[in-house]
């Protein structure tokens, strides 16, 4: 174990240095022997470019609405699950079966089952209900984003929070009830305090997943319409690939990583005095 923990101690260390050296150099398409040194260039021109600001709006949008639906509902059926099938795990195997799939396959499948010509999603609409409803249009993709995510990763929240909800003291709850708590008193003063932390990480994880969501949107819009669904992984991306600038999509990693610790900071302090 401790030979491993070297090694990939061995190459974060390696990467993150090497990412330095390149965001303070004008690296172009991998050529870092004959990059000048240009110290924070990098740095300053994504942090005035127009479209680093966007693709950062639009992954906090998309974050922190992801976010919220996913957690929400995963509380719900993890707590329904919890109530009434506590000892079946058959349903629990098929819920999560979305969120075993790889991104890239499950945005692919959507693409295809949301797509305005030949989906299914939108002909039954159509057939059933006489909705016509364009899920790719420039006012429907984010909310079609958001709901292809909450389909893959709520269940993401379901097994951690149910996990949280089995290790729940009984004694806890049978006492409550024998002083005369109802169910809803024993959800707001025993339940909800006690899976708080499991609640707080759970939530911090998909939001740090969502807000640097790659795979998915790419494979879905590819950044598009123009840039309207561009996260700042999309856009790190283009910079580094795309248009070859490997020094500026490094700073732009940097950055994003720098942001990144607040709200890692944020939900260990919440975990912290939680407990």
């Amino acid at each position: 174990m401790l030979p491993l923990t070297i090694f990939l101690g061995f190459i974060m260390t390696y990467s993150f240095v090497s990412t330095i050296n390149i965001s303070l150099r004008e690296v172009f398409l991998g050529y870092l022997k004959e990059a000048p040194f240009v110290g924070f260039k990098n740095f300053i021109s994504v942090l005035t470019s127009k479209d680093f600001w966007h693709s950062m709006k639009f992954s906090l949008i998309f974050g922190l609405l992801t976010t919220l639906v996913e957690t929400t509902l995963g509380f719900l059926i993890a707590y329904f699950y919890y109530s009434y099938f506590k000892n079946s795990r058959f349903f629990l195997t098929l819920f999560i079966l979305p969120m075993m799939m790889a991104p890239s396959l499950f945005g692919l499948m959507n693409r295809i089952l949301f797509n305005n010509f030949i989906g299914l999603i939108p002909g039954y609409l159509y057939t059933f209900f006489g909705i016509d409803i364009d899920f790719f249009s420039n006012k429907n993709i984010i909310g079609t984003l958001v709901l292809i995510d909450v389909l893959q990763w709520t269940s993401f929240i379901v097994i951690i929070l149910y996990a949280a909800l089995m290790s729940v003291p009984v004694s806890f709850i049978e006492a409550a009830r024998i002083d005369g708590a109802s169910s809803k008193d024993i959800l707001q003063r025993i339940i909800i305090p006690y899976i708080t932390p499991s609640l707080i990480t759970a939530a911090f994880l998909r939001f740090i997943e969502s807000f640097r969501v790659f795979d998915t949107i790419y494979v879905l819009t590819g950044g598009g319409p123009g840039n309207l669904t561009t996260s700042v992984s999309i856009y790190i991306y283009k910079m580094g690939f795309s248009m070859g600038m490997q020094g500026i999509a490094s700073a732009a990693s940097l950055i994003l990583f720098s942001i990144m610790l607040l709200p890692a900071f944020i939900s260990v302090k919440m975990i912290i005095r939680r407990w």
